[in-house]
């Protein structure tokens, strides 16, 4: 289980950067690297909700972290798909280097403490943050990847999953900007 909370809170500490609407500017055709790294971070994703199988917050908490366990879960069956569908595409190459992959890790281990150690107000406070950062990656990472993509396919895949993944942020922002447990 704690296995699963550090891909969780990897998954959390990806993204630092607010969403925008997608825009299509010529670029290159992206790599597969792109592809790679959002399927590594749907695979984290998808397995967030266990994490309330340990700490048992508010039914809005769960709501919100269940519905981004099962966009991730499908989205990464979808990319699954794809890449059957061509074998150029390696979803197992991510390209980063060995010290960007070292620091993710730090930064997941850091958060996955931080949440074990939390409760109340604070759990769900520090889980919505962890969620809203990883939501903000994959959104922007989604609007990269539907700049430079030909295919018809996955430009349409990378572009419902920028609008399924920024919907769930607001409604993660909302939920934090909302009291909480404890009177939060």
């Amino acid at each position: 289980m704690r296995r699963t909370l550090a891909y969780v809170l990897l998954a959390a500490s990806l993204g630092c950067a607010s969403s925008s609407a997608p825009s299509r500017t010529p670029a290159v055709h992206s790599s597969g690297h792109g592809y790679a790294l959002l399927y590594e971070i749907l695979g984290q994703e998808r397995q967030v909700a266990k994490l309330l199988l340990i700490k048992v917050e508010r039914d809005d908490l769960e709501t919100i972290i269940d519905a981004i366990a099962e966009t991730s879960d499908r989205a990464h069956a979808r990319l699954e798909a794809l890449a059957e569908a061509d074998p150029g595409l390696d979803l197992t190459d991510t390209g980063l280097p060995l010290e960007e992959v070292r620091t993710r890790l730090a930064i997941a281990a850091t958060r996955k403490e931080q949440l074990l150690a939390a409760s109340g107000r604070e759990l769900e406070l520090q889980l919505l943050l962890t969620q809203n950062e990883a939501l903000t990656y994959m959104a922007h990472l989604a609007d990269t990847l539907s700049r430079s993509e030909p295919d018809p396919e996955r430009l349409a895949f990378v572009r419902e999953l920028w609008k399924e993944v920024t919907l769930l942020r607001e409604d993660v922002m909302a939920l934090a900007r909302r009291p909480g447990p404890s009177g939060g």
